[in-house]
């Protein structure tokens, strides 16, 4: 087409016709930068497939990764909830009311020597915030989570560690106070139940503190799931 232009440019300027060679001339322009917005149009078309494409791929691996941290933290708060079933035992005898000596003794050592870690599974999420990925997710309220949910990891990990450095603590305590820690005689509990250090950390354990961050974590992968399967449904 261009050149077929040119030939009848060239016939106008010999023909000194420049009205119509003019108009020819700003022909030639507009189909030249409607070629150009064309090309623009097709490489914007598959520069955003392509950017969806990998938008898909970032969520369906995110899916995965945060569908194992979902079942780690079910695991964790299980273990502490048995925990935390220990803790009240005690409880409930310091301050007083009834409870089973056969469940004291048995319980003694469940409510402290607690090993719950959390590791997330965080490659994913380390490439969408690091490499530049996050602009790839279309879904505003899915990004801020996707961002967001890193704090909440950190809440947890940090407080999990807080708890085993305290039940830890308590465990060093009552090493100190019975002759074997694994099995300890009702009269080495009956004296640690009367020890105000040790009443007040076994009251103060933390155990609570780790059951509500494990509690806010599992909520908030949980709607993050919820926020990409949707995301998914719709592509």
């Amino acid at each position: 087409m261009i050149p077929y232009f040119r030939k009848i440019r060239q016939k106008l300027l010999k023909e000194n016709r420049v009205t119509r060679y003019l108009a020819y001339a700003i022909g030639e322009i507009v189909l030249v930068v409607i070629g150009i917005l064309i090309a623009l149009a097709i490489n914007n078309w598959n520069e955003a497939n392509k950017n969806k494409k990998r938008e898909k791929a970032f969520l369906t691996n995110l899916l995965e990764d945060l569908k194992a941290d979902s079942l780690s933290l079910q695991e964790i708060s299980a273990t502490l909830q048995n925990a935390v079933r220990y803790k009240l035992v005690f409880s409930n005898h310091i301050e007083g009311k009834p409870a089973n000596r056969d469940s004291i003794n048995a319980n003694f050592l469940n409510q402290y020597n607690i090993l719950v870690d959390f590791i997330p599974n965080s490659n994913t999420l380390d490439e969408l915030t690091y490499g530049n990925g996050l602009s790839l997710i279309s879904n505003a309220e899915l990004r801020r989570k996707i961002v967001s949910i890193y704090n909440t990891y950190d809440d947890l990990t940090r407080k999990l560690k807080i708890g085993q450095e305290k039940g830890q603590l308590v465990v060093n305590y009552v090493s100190l106070k019975v002759k074997n820690i694994n099995e300890p005689t009702e009269e080495e509990i009956n004296q640690l139940l009367k020890d105000p250090f040790y009443v007040n950390q076994t009251l103060m354990n933390y155990l609570v503190t780790q059951m509500d961050a494990v509690i806010a974590a599992q909520e908030f992968c949980n709607e993050t799931l919820l926020l990409i399967r949707n995301e998914l449904d719709h592509d």
